[in-house]
């Protein structure tokens, strides 16, 4: 991860050793509560500003770009559809 700029994190709170963090250089994943990070591969349109999860189904990520677009993956950031509006 070659920028320190950290947009948001999240913390699975089941499993808190899995940690999503967005940056201006994209989505990545960590399973070892952050000693060790990896790229989550994604097509963005823009930078990731903002990122959450589902509290009770923390498999299901939310992102939201800088250009205002919303993202949803339902299987831990494997593949992401949009959120709202138009395809």
């Amino acid at each position: 991860m070659p920028n320190p700029t950290v947009n948001a994190i999240a913390i699975d709170p089941i499993t808190p050793q899995n940690v999503y963090l967005a940056s201006p250089d994209g989505l990545f994943r960590s399973k070892d509560g952050g000693l060790a990070w990896e790229a989550i591969p994604t097509q963005l349109s823009s930078e990731p500003l903002a990122l959450t999860l589902d509290p009770e189904n923390p498999t299901t990520l939310f992102v939201v770009l800088a250009d205002g677009t919303a993202l949803k993956s339902e299987d831990s950031g494997v593949a992401w559809a949009r959120v709202g509006g138009n395809p």
